[in-house]
């Protein structure tokens, strides 16, 4: 284990050196005639903390690992604007006394064409797809005290795949708002206990699979401070045709500051409803500091 972090980190650095000394890994590889624009970072953080008879304070083993990768890419054409958006996460931590829990799990890729009808006006049509890498649980212990994984999601389940199209107000590259109608899809593609995802708890039948049309709103909102301070906010809505009630939405918030060019400190802050999941809203906030390296 420890000689495969060394090898990772190893890589890390060296990628991280070369992406900083020629403005990103594979600057290059993007044609001069698409006139298109690429923003790739990839990163690895980790941390580790070993306490061994350690009685100056007290003190748990813990250590924890996060990989994420972001990339957003847009294209002019004749006719239309093609951009395509993906977020990736994958993080555990392990703590003496509790093993392994994930901390972070998220799969999002978004393809959109916006049309040039309007200088600031746009149709755009576009879709999305979300869901995760690694099982999630909830822990419990039975009545001897051991304990009880029960899986409550995983890749697929759920699965959302979303259809949408509407009018957007394009100013700048650093300010966009969308509004249009969107087909919300979500699928439970196993047997197990996360069906609730899906399931309509007014019928007998269990169901994996939901569709819901509706409204979605999505505002999204670039500020570069300086060339070493970036902050990123999007603010995501979706109602259904069955009522305002039937509400979901999501504000995602990301500060990046550069202290060199291998390391970069991550202030994130999100909040999410989903009626579906919980009838409280959800709240996540990070800190992170770790290995940073720009593919363009």
């Amino acid at each position: 284990m420890k000689k495969s972090l060394l090898t990772i980190g190893c890589a890390a650095l060296i990628s991280a050196s070369a992406a900083f000394a020629d403005g990103g890994m594979f600057e290059g590889y993007l044609p001069e005639e698409w006139g298109g624009k690429a923003d790739v970072v990839a990163a690895i953080k980790y941390t580790r903390m070993d306490f061994h008879n350690w009685k100056q304070e007290s003190g748990t083993s813990s250590s924890t690992w996060l990989f994420t990768y972001n990339a957003d890419l847009r294209i002019p054409f004749s006719i239309a604007d093609w951009t395509s958006k993906v977020d990736l996460e994958l993080g555990q931590t392990w703590t003496d006394g509790f093993g392994r829990r994930k901390s972070s799990d998220k799969i999002f890729v978004e393809t959109m064409a916006d049309f040039h009808a309007f200088p600031l006006f746009k149709p755009y049509i576009g879709a999305r797809f979300e869901s995760q890498f690694m099982r999630g649980y909830v822990y419990s212990e039975d009545e001897d005290g051991n304990e009880i994984k029960t899986t409550v999601s995983h890749f697929m389940a759920p699965g959302y795949v979303t259809q949408m199209a509407g009018i957007g107000y394009f100013p700048n590259e650093n300010f966009s708002t969308r509004l249009g109608f969107a087909n919300r899809m979500t699928i439970v593609a196993d047997d197990s206990d996360t069906y609730a995802y899906a399931d309509d708890p007014d019928t007998k039948k269990i169901e994996k699979f939901k569709d819901e049309p509706g409204l979605e709103s999505i505002t999204e909102f670039k500020y570069v401070v300086t060339e070493f301070v970036t902050f990123k906010s999007r603010l995501w809505a979706f109602i259904n045709f069955k009522g305002f009630d039937e509400i979901d939405g999501k504000w995602e918030n990301l500060l990046a500051v550069t202290f060199s060019p291998l390391f970069e400190l991550q202030v994130g802050y999100d909040i999410a409803y989903d009626k579906d999941l919980d009838k409280d809203s959800q709240h996540k906030n990070t800190i992170l500091i770790g290995v940073t390296w720009r593919w363009f």
